[in-house]
């Protein structure tokens, strides 16, 4: 705190910046493991002397919003089971999101299953340091996956059963409202019928921009026949290794869709009995990725190899699904005549992709490592990251004091 206290913050330049932000968040996990603390002894209170439950008190005396409150209650309940997690957020090495995404999964089990997902708690919270949340979010249903007994035929159809939609008017508002679960394969379907609708609807001049209201629109029209896109069957891409497809022994037991979501092994197959199989072949005879100046745009095997690099855009930090990405030339087609070859495709979210042009950030790619470095307009290095592939690497054996 004395630190940051005492920066003039007009004469900072980036590596003092970058210092400050360092002591912020260990004070903001300081700070969240300390509330953590407090609202499960006040739980304890409400439970054995009938004081006031800790939502009731967090929502009271931090001025929150009752959902927060609630998130932060359950917070401290997963971070009182997970001792580990806990002394990492304490000390600023993972944030209050990694916690509320094993809070968030974790309450979706049933107690036994909870119990064998708290029991790897310090493998979780050693990854949890080299991930954002989002992707440790990812890491943990993949966990949940790996310890279930069911098997993937068992499970697709239990969610299949369970899948459920209601329709009805929201009585305070007079809105109509759609409320469900689909199973895993519908969702995908749907979701990317409504992203593509989206686009098409920001080609007007009135739904310029991120307008909230066009994931609605989209919806609306797709139900009503009136969408402007195609409505033939929408592309579903899953990615599987291949010993996993083919049955080998110690094999992974789950792929995974294009959004990052867990999918069973058995699920994809059923997917490949009607469905032609593209492999992903980065180097040798197989799929030919580099097109050179034959063609603009990256061509469907060209994203499909990027895919089983990135499952969101190349810039650290970023969580925009790759789907929702551009390729992104390193060396610029036209003013560069870069070749539309891999080595210089990149997936990049809009944001991203107008810094890189109109932003003048210089992006380097290692072409035979793909490390990316991000250079800002001054010089100053901004990120560097390598590709979020499938085979993710096994975090680093960090043990927590």
């Amino acid at each position: 705190m004395a630190f940051v206290d005492g920066l003039t913050v007009d004469e900072v330049g980036p590596g003092e910046i970058a210092a400050a932000h360092g002591h912020i968040r260990a004070l903001r996990g300081h700070l969240d493991a300390k509330e953590a603390e407090l609202a499960r002894r006040q739980q304890l209170l409400a439970d054995t002397e009938g004081a006031s439950p800790a939502v009731d008190t967090l929502n009271r005396h931090n001025k929150s919003t009752r959902h927060a409150a609630q998130r932060a209650a359950a917070r401290a309940t997963t971070l009182g089971e997970a001792p580990s997690m806990n002394r990492l957020l304490d000390r600023g090495i993972i944030t209050a999101e990694h916690a509320d995404a094993l809070s968030a999964e974790a309450s979706k089990l049933d107690n036994e299953r909870r119990e064998a997902l708290l029991d790897v708690e310090s493998e979780l919270a050693s990854a949890a340091t080299t991930t954002s949340p989002e992707q440790f979010r990812r890491h943990i249903k993949k966990t949940i996956q790996q310890q279930s007994d069911d098997d993937g035929i068992d499970e697709s159809e239990r969610q299949r059963d369970a899948a459920r939609v209601t329709l009805g008017i929201n009585e305070s508002t007079g809105m109509g409202e759609i409320r469900g679960e689909l199973h895993p394969d519908d969702w995908q379907q749907v979701n990317r019928r409504v992203d593509a609708e989206v686009a098409a609807l920001r080609q007007h001049d009135e739904h310029r921009g991120k307008d909230p209201k066009l994931s609605a629109l989209a919806l609306v029209a797709l139900i009503c026949g009136t969408a402007a896109t195609s409505v033939g069957p929408a592309r579903v891409a899953v990615h599987v290794p291949l010993d996993a497809i083919n049955g080998i022994d110690g094999a992974p037991k789950f792929g995974e869709y294009s959004d990052g979501r867990p999918v069973p092994v058995e699920t994809i197959r059923r997917h490949a009995c009607d469905a032609e199989i593209l492999p992903v072949v980065l180097s040798g005879d197989g799929l030919p990725l580099d097109v050179g100046r034959a063609h603009r745009l990256a061509t469907k095997g060209q994203r499909i190899a990027l895919r089983s690099m990135y499952r969101t855009c190349a810039i650290d930090g970023c969580n925009t699904n790759f789907d929702r990405c551009e390729i992104h030339h390193t060396l610029e087609w036209t003013e560069h005549r870069g070749p539309t070859d891999l080595n210089y495709l990149l997936p990049l979210c809009s944001y991203h992709h107008h810094r890189a042009h109109e932003g003048r950030w210089r992006l380097c790619l290692d072409p035979d490592t793909r490390r990316l470095d991000v250079f800002l307009p001054d010089g100053n290095l901004h990120a560097s990251s390598g590709p979020d592939i499938i085979d993710e690497p096994k975090p680093p054996d960090r043990r927590v004091a």
